[in-house]
C-alpha cells in the first residue's frame, strides 16, 4: 500500500488522489471469529500541508465471519472512513500521527489499524439472532428445544421452592 507522494511533498497546499485494491491477506489477522473474503478497496486523498500530510480514505470490503451467537458462517460488507496524519520522520513527538520519509508514502499500517479499530468483533447474522441452547447446542433461530422445559423440573432447587409456596 504504497504511494509515490513526489508530485505533493514539494508544493505545500497540494493534494493528490488515489485508489488501490489490496490483497485482504496482507492485512495480518489472527483474529479466529473474523477475516476478509477478496480484495479490500481503498479511494482517498493525501493533502500536504507544509510537509505534514492528511490521508483521508473510504476503506470497503466483506467481512469473513462467524455470528457471535450462533456460529453460522457470514459474510457481510464493511465501509471505514479513515483520516490519519503522517509527518516526517523523527520530526514530532506525537504517538498519534504515523511517519513517513522519503518520496513513497507507506500507509500500510495506518490502514490495518483502521481496520481492526473499526470492525465488531461481535459480528451477528441477524441483530435478534438467539444463538445457541446452552445444553443440548441447538440452534435457538431454527427450533426450540425442551431443555429450559426440563431444567426447571429437573431444577436442584425445587424442593426448596416448594416450602416458600406454603
Amino acid at each position: 500500500m504504497k504511494i509515490d507522494i513526489t508530485d505533493i511533498i514539494e508544493r505545500d497546499g497540494t493534494a493528490k488522489k488515489f485508489e488501490m485494491d489490496v490483497d485482504s491477506h496482507k492485512t495480518g489477522g489472527g483474529m479466529t471469529l473474523v477475516g476478509f473474503l477478496g480484495d479490500i478497496h481503498l479511494k482517498g486523498d493525501i493533502c500536504n500541508n507544509e510537509g505534514i500530510l492528511t490521508v483521508t480514505a473510504e476503506i470497503t470490503g466483506q467481512l469473513d465471519a462467524k455470528c457471535y451467537r450462533c456460529l453460522k458462517q457470514i459474510v457481510k460488507p464493511f465501509t471505514i472512513e479513515m483520516e490519519e496524519i503522517f509527518e516526517p520522520a523523527n520530526s514530532s513527538d506525537n504517538l498519534d500521527n504515523y511517519e513517513y520519509s522519503g518520496r513513497i508514502l507507506d500507509i500500510s499500517q495506518a490502514v490495518i489499524d483502521s481496520i481492526f479499530l473499526n470492525i465488531p468483533d461481535r459480528v451477528l447474522c441477524v441483530p435478534d439472532c438467539k444463538g445457541l441452547c446452552p445444553n443440548c447446542g441447538c440452534d435457538l433461530n431454527e427450533k426450540e428445544c425442551k431443555c429450559k422445559e426440563e431444567s426447571q423440573e429437573n431444577n436442584k432447587f425445587a424442593a426448596l421452592r416448594d416450602l416458600i409456596k406454603e
